[in-house]
């Protein structure tokens, strides 16, 4: 209907999805089996550079992971101490991986020649290229079968990934008949794209309801009715957690010491599509999608709406709360 539309909200393909709906069979949470039972999730991990797979390793997407500032309201900490040095394999920890963040707030006047933002810049450093990469979620959805059809590894009765499309099938129902639906891989990254991916992934999430139904039917009639595991709080520890929000990655990052948290960053989807310029000057996602897009808005200046740049953002389901965590240090101790 509008030739160039795709234009809107373009951006280049760097998409990360960190994998959801666990298989039980298989994962166990340890660090050391990640990779294993990472690529055994039903949506199965992923950091997409330019339409290619770069890596499906849980390890590798920690490792990988940066903290930057640039224009942020904060000081930087790495001329501390880091709380990690090396992960549970014996690989090298950076100073800025969230298991290394320290919280420093620096409120000071709005600049955007420098620091304008509260969110900082989360970036995934590619060893191969040297870059610090501004990956985006695709508002969730779009990242997600992107990552799953590239690997082709989810193959369930309802959904199968193929390594180009996910066909998703819903069986028949009370009024509808059996449905099947294929989203293929597209060839942007754009406005567009993030919204016509999430009606497809309420089926996908409908079609794997379906299929957990079906494996907790027999479970609890074989008696497996089992739900909590018992643990205890180690004295030293470090761990990570990567799961899925609704709106894209969800990364959580712990350090404990004498059986305390001593250190923990969560780092939601915000914080990767909200990021503000990093001291490398790359503009965060939705800096990066809206800047230089065309406006197909037919209104002049003075009732100027900006709906082109307003479906954009909107585009990766922003919740801007999630891109700030502050702790005031007040409180009270309950036993």
């Amino acid at each position: 209907a509008l030739p160039g539309y795709e234009e809107v909200g373009r951006r280049r393909i760097l998409l990360a999805c960190w994998g959801a709906f666990q298989n039980p069979d298989t994962c166990d949470y340890r660090y050391a089996t990640m990779n294993t039972w990472g690529k055994d999730m039903y949506v199965t991990p992923g950091i997409i550079v330019d339409g290619q797979l770069v890596t499906n390793n849980l390890t590798d997407i920690n490792l990988g992971l940066r903290i930057l500032l640039g224009s942020s309201y904060y000081d930087d900490w790495t001329g501390e101490d880091p709380f990690v040095t090396h992960d549970p394999l014996g690989n090298p920890v950076d100073i800025r991986h969230p298991w290394n963040q320290t919280t420093l707030p620096h409120p000071q006047k709005r600049t955007f020649e420098n620091n304008y933002s509260w969110v900082m810049s989360p970036r995934w450093y590619h060893p191969e290229t040297g870059q610090h990469l501004a990956l985006d979620t695709g508002g969730g959805p779009l990242a997600r079968l992107w990552s799953t059809a590239l690997n082709g590894l989810v193959d369930t009765p309802y959904v199968k990934a193929t390594g180009h499309s996910v066909r998703i099938t819903l069986p028949k129902g009370q009024t509808l008949p059996e449905h099947t639906l294929e989203w293929t891989i597209p060839k942007w990254s754009n406005t567009l794209e993030r919204d016509r991916a999430r009606p497809y992934f309420i089926a996908y999430a409908a079609a794997m309801a379906l299929h957990f139904l079906d494996q907790a039917q027999h479970l609890v009639r074989a008696g497996e009715t089992h739900t909590f595991t018992n643990y205890e709080v180690p004295d030293e520890a470090i761990g990570c957690g990567f799961h899925e929000a609704v709106r894209g990655v969800l990364s959580h990052h712990l350090v404990i010491r004498d059986k305390k948290i001593a250190n923990y960053h969560p780092y939601p989807p915000t914080p990767w599509n909200a990021s503000p310029r990093d001291h490398y000057g790359t503009p965060g996602p939705y800096e990066d999608a809206v800047q230089g897009q065309p406006i197909f808005e037919e209104n002049g200046p003075d009732t100027f709406k900006g709906v082109d740049i307003m479906r954009t953002v909107r585009s990766f389901d922003p919740c801007l709360p999630c891109g700030v965590h502050m702790y005031t240090g007040n409180g009270k101790t309950l036993t």
